[in-house]
């Protein structure tokens, strides 16, 4: 099967909202997609060629409001995608393929989230994520095999923001924003992959950031994840092998700004930055990978944390990282992991922490800055 898939304009997706009563709760979900492919089959072997290409603007806007409150319950998802594939198989058959992946220059892959729920009646749980992705592309078997290539080019920015204003909630709260330039991912299950992936962001920026102010609450998560390149691949049984270059010229960018007035739970703030991420993670005999990581943006993660008088804890991290580069085998199967990555990474790294508060509990925090790191273990799983 042959997919070719051009979308020039601008596709744009906007949600308001506005309650001036007390509902029984919301959901809401925000989504644009620019180009999305599929090609699978059970009982039968995919060959699935694909090129996708984003040259317009791609925008997801919600703006919501409740005078008082949302009600038991509000889940809230915005998500903005550029290119999306995935070819997968069942029934061991074999999946192949090979799959191109643009997202132009000057163009935007942006997911934005503005929420104010004003009081005083409580809101029982708050979920909002908000999330943008440039191109991604998935490989899936069941008992096949999967050998397949993929190339992907983000020449412009992506974008996820979150913003809230949030007078009370009396359950959890889960506040989360992720960018991800371009992404790859094969889960092989009962099966052998062999993948070859090729990632360029060489954009404008790769930014993930939240300001987040809640009055009051129980147990409140904020989270903040920005990643140009990612590789993501799981295997079991059978030997898993990558080949891979991951670029990167962007910048960066992932923030945490989140104040709490009071809370009587835990609180997490985390933001995570990466330009260049591979992982291989295979419960079978052998596991070979051959990388090449090359970041020259800034990469930065910063936590800012206000918290008022409580008795809840607080655990605050912020983590930036150049390259990572991360492979496992499994030891019961006489499993050894073959490795040979390079990796440079010529641009600032940074993370900071920050926390001003009048809380009696406990309070935990870490700043992580690293050029490069990559973890090659035979480990069980």
């Amino acid at each position: 099967m042959v997919i070719d898939q051009v979308q020039l304009g601008p596709v744009t997706s906007n949600f308001t909202l506005q309650v001036t009563t007390v509902p029984s709760g919301a959901s809401i979900s925000n989504t644009t997609v620019a180009n999305s492919g599929l090609g699978s089959a059970d009982n039968a072997p995919v060959n699935y060629q694909a090129t996708q290409e984003q040259g317009g603007t791609n925008i997801a806007n919600t703006n919501l409001s409740f005078a008082n409150s949302a009600g038991a319950q509000l889940y809230v998802q915005t998500s903005a995608t550029g290119n999306t594939g995935t070819g997968g198989t069942n029934t061991g058959s074999a999946l192949t393929g090979s799959t191109t992946q643009t997202v132009d220059a000057n163009q935007t892959v942006t997911a934005e989230t503005n929420l104010y729920i004003g009081g005083p009646a409580q809101t029982g749980l708050v979920s909002v994520d908000t999330s943008a992705v440039g191109n991604t592309q998935g490989w899936e078997t069941n008992g096949g095999s999967v050998a397949a290539t993929s190339i992907q080019t983000q020449y412009g920015e992506t974008y996820a923001a979150l913003g809230a204003n949030v007078a009370s909630v009396n359950g959890e709260a889960s506040y989360s924003a992720t960018a991800v330039g371009d992404n790859v991912t094969s889960n092989a299950a009962d099966a052998p992959v062999t993948l070859s992936v090729n990632q360029t962001a060489d954009g404008f920026r790769t930014r993930a950031g939240m300001d987040v102010t809640q009055q009051s609450g129980v147990d409140i998560t904020a989270a903040s994840t920005a990643t140009s390149n990612n590789i993501y691949v799981t295997s079991d049984s059978f030997p898993a092998s990558l080949t891979s270059t991951q670029f990167n010229t962007n910048p960066v960018q992932a923030e945490v700004d989140l104040t709490a007035g009071t809370w009587t739970g835990t609180v997490t703030a985390t933001s995570y930055g990466v330009a260049n991420s591979a992982l291989v993670s295979n419960a079978g005999p052998s596991t070979t990978v051959d990388g090449t990581q090359t970041n020259t943006g800034d990469v930065s993660a910063v936590t800012n944390f206000t918290g008022g008088s409580s008795s809840g804890d607080s655990t605050l991290l912020s983590t930036a990282v150049g390259n990572a580069y991360s492979a496992y085998a499994c030891p019961d199967c006489n499993g050894a992991v073959n490795a040979n990555v390079h990796q440079t990474s010529s641009g600032g790294v940074s993370s900071t922490t920050t926390a001003t508060t009048s809380s009696s509990g406990y309070i935990s925090g870490a700043a992580a800055a690293i050029g490069n790191t990559a973890t090659f273990q035979v480990t069980k799983h």
